[in-house]
């Protein structure tokens, strides 16, 4: 997961700073995790290195403790949109689906512009009801743009978070969505495709091949159009 770069250097405690950011480049989460802990008992109370001590606990599965760090870093005065969704990150981590739902909101209201937040959010949707997966799709369309022209050239935030998401979910109802508004993203369509194919539904995959999207695609209308004949 993508997220900010570490705050600017802070003293006293150059040492364990200058450790700090060679464990964050390295990823060694473990070594930033101790290393954060030390400096944060050495300089003054800093948001910004609370919220990095929860990207090392979320990295090591410490769901809990993330939250508590992240605790700390709202009570300092976070404003930053990763420190909600680092929050529903955690909650996600400890079965908490609808408290991390409101968290990854929240993330939303703080002005989230990665695809990760409505990627995340549709997911835990998904797993409450994919109904509400999809009903919260439409309402990221229906905020954004004409449902009817939507932007898949250079697709939004919320639209490359949704395409990620179809990817991941158990279930075609986000790809099914998708594609029915012009996406053209081969995977997602892929995904429709093979149902149509388990299911041995012909006509459904005719029809998804009646335009190909790709050389693959336009291979597969050729090979039906010759078991066809």
């Amino acid at each position: 997961m993508s997220h900010d770069a570490p705050p600017a250097a802070v003293a006293p405690g150059q040492l364990w700073w200058e450790q700090v950011q060679a464990a964050y480049q390295a990823q060694d989460w473990p070594l930033l995790e101790g290393s954060l802990r030390r400096l944060l008992q050495l300089v003054e109370p800093q948001a910004s290195l609370w919220d990095l001590l929860c990207h090392a606990l979320l990295q090591q599965g410490h769901s809990q403790a993330a939250i508590e760090a992240l605790q700390r870093a709202l009570d300092l005065g976070s404003s930053h949109f990763w420190t909600p969704h680092k929050l529903g990150d955690a909650r996600r981590g400890l079965q908490q689906p609808q408290a991390a739902v409101e968290a990854y909101e929240l993330a939303l209201q703080w002005g989230s512009d990665s695809p990760l937040t409505p990627r995340n959010l549709l997911e835990v949707l998904h797993l409450i009801d994919p109904q509400l997966a999809l009903q919260r799709l439409m309402d990221f369309a229906a905020a954004a743009v004409a449902v009817d022209a939507l932007p898949w050239d250079q697709p939004p935030p919320w639209l490359q978070g949704a395409m990620a998401a179809a990817l991941r979910v158990q279930g075609s109802e986000l790809a099914q969505w998708l594609c029915s508004h012009g996406c053209r993203q081969a995977d997602v369509r892929g995904l429709l495709l093979r149902d149509a194919a388990y299911r041995l539904d012909i006509d459904r995959f005719g029809a998804l091949l009646a335009d190909p999207c790709d050389p693959r695609e336009a291979a597969l209308a050729e090979r039906l159009r010759e078991l066809s004949c």
